[in-house]
């Protein structure tokens, strides 16, 4: 390897270092955001549904709860209702993903995220290999290693923050796993990197990625950027041409994924009958994480652009319009689950939309469940009976308007 790829190798030491100083960059910039941002927007979604489905508004309102200044707002429609949200995720034909174009496409360049139709449908065919389930599967003792190593050391340590210590690390670890980057890369300047919130004024680290991407043999063989490679189809290309690909797979492999972690911790130990339940029977796991999907989503808003003019629960939509998709509203909607507002496992599961549906249904969905129930298990595990007698935790619960998760999950053992 050169010298410019070089720059992203690292000891196992160097390697946690930097997950640590990447995490530190997502705090700091989720602390300025809530804060700017303001409380909890439930409440406003829940006044929106009562006033109908589909609702004229600005992006900046949508993503602010507040317009921007006079002249520099952007149009949109902002969608709150389950069976709208549905519609429009579900037709690809009249809301087209290329919405992102204008935002994680500047980011990150043109991925599948932004394809819609046949484009898109030769990307997931590829990436399926590394996604489907019986692979994720076989990855499922890494997972359950890499959460029991962490949590033991929280434990250890009589205490920590479990978003930093536990579900952010596991995410981000597992997806560069997946992906197939070397071991001894230095996986948080990646991911810092992919999603914008480290500069890269020399291109160093770009360079660096282009090189590995250049370098087939670096990928570990069925990895998901190893199945890129050897898909030698013109619509994916190759090489260096991956680079947006890269960048979409680690941050949507890491931020969605370590914020439901987040909070399905959150709400493992705070809603008073999951431990009982979980030591009664572990086999109701998956209604615990599923349940946590559809109340607090991680991901609040994707975004389509209407390609023809139609209509949507009696509102008009013009070709070239956003739309505004309110997930987190959504799987609130009291027309579809009865008391949507509370966390309750026992409620019969019907389908959210926390993993999306229809053609850009989440590629990652059986990556999320194992996470989750591996999470689960572990919790339980080193936990046990000593919640919360045993135990002090230290949160403010989930938080932000684009991204919801809690910020902190500080526990600490009592006698320490």
């Amino acid at each position: 390897m050169t010298a410019v790829a070089g720059l992203l190798d690292a000891s196992p030491q160097g390697v946690e270092q930097d997950i640590k100083e990447a995490y530190a960059l997502v705090r700091a910039y989720d602390d300025a955001t809530t804060l700017a941002q303001g409380g909890d927007p439930h409440a406003e979604f829940a006044a929106l549904r009562r006033q109908g489905a589909v609702h004229r508004s600005t992006l900046e309102r949508v993503l602010t709860g507040t317009d921007g200044a006079e002249g520099t707002t952007t149009p949109a429609w902002h969608v709150v209702s389950f069976t709208a949200a549905e519609q429009v995720i579900r037709d690809e034909d009249t809301y087209s993903s290329a919405a992102y174009d204008d935002s994680m496409g500047r980011v990150i360049g043109r991925s599948f995220l932004q394809m819609d139709h046949q484009e898109h449908r030769t990307w997931r065919n590829v990436l399926q290999g590394g996604f489907n389930r019986q692979t994720v599967l076989a990855h499922r003792q890494d997972v359950r290693l890499a959460v029991a190593s962490r949590l033991s050391s929280v434990t250890a340590r009589g205490g920590g923050d479990l978003v930093a210590k536990v579900a952010f690390p596991v995410a981000l670890t597992t997806i560069a796993r997946l992906a197939g980057l070397p071991r001894g890369t230095r996986i948080g300047t990646l991911y810092t990197w992919a999603v914008g919130l480290r500069e890269d004024p020399d291109g160093q680290v770009t360079s660096a990625v282009r090189e590995l991407l250049g370098t087939p043999s670096a990928w570990t063989p069925g990895s998901l950027v190893d199945l890129l490679l050897r898909a030698k189809n013109p619509v994916i290309g190759t090489g260096p041409q991956l680079l947006p690909a890269l960048r979409l797979l680690l941050s949507t492999g890491t931020e969605p994924p370590f914020r439901s972690l987040a909070t399905l911790m959150y709400a493992a130990l705070t809603a008073p009958s999951v431990p009982a339940l979980l030591r009664t029977d572990l086999s109701l796991a998956p209604a615990v994480f599923q349940e946590c999907w559809r109340w607090e989503p991680p991901l609040t808003w994707v975004f389509r652009r209407c390609t023809t003019g139609t209509e949507l629960a009696g509102q008009r939509i013009s070709r070239g319009e956003l739309v505004c998709v309110n997930l987190a509203s959504a799987n609130r909607d009291d027309t579809r689950w009865r008391h949507a507002h509370l966390f309750d496992v026992r409620r019969e599961q019907l389908p959210s939309l926390a993993m999306g549906t229809g053609p850009h249904t989440c590629l990652g969905r059986h990556l999320a469940a194992v996470e989750a129930q591996e999470l689960l298990s572990e919790l339980h595990d080193v936990v046990g009976s000593a919640w919360p007698t045993g135990w002090t935790l230290h949160t403010d619960g989930p938080a932000g308007r684009g991204f919801r998760s809690p910020g902190r999950l500080g526990v600490r053992l009592r006698d320490t």
